[in-house]
């Protein structure tokens, strides 16, 4: 849905539109982050894993807080919510958590 982007090339976007997407199009898991032990709640979309950030209750609320994540260089994705929207932030060095 959105182009992989260069560190180089990320720090002149201009912060837009996240994209949003379905629950339906993702899928829920764990992940471990370098400087965390503990899980993370997570989803998975095309292959890459974006940590949950934030619940937001309204659309321009979400695309304010995506916005302000883009402008620092991140990818992110919004996901629909019953009640809301849920932005998510790419992690890159996030490794899946198994069940032990």
């Amino acid at each position: 849905m959105f182009d992989s982007l260069s560190s180089e090339s990320q720090a002149q976007v201009q912060p837009g539109p996240a994209p949003i997407f379905s629950q339906k199009l993702v899928e829920r898991c764990h992940v471990i982050l370098p400087d965390s032990p503990k899980p993370t709640g997570a989803i998975v979309y095309e292959g890459q894993y974006y940590v949950y950030v934030k619940f937001f209750a309204n659309a321009d609320g979400a695309q304010r807080g995506a916005s302000r994540l883009i402008s620092k260089g991140n990818a992110v994705i919004l996901t629909r919510a019953p009640k809301g929207l849920v932005l998510w932030v790419h992690e890159p060095e996030a490794v899946l958590a198994t069940k032990s």
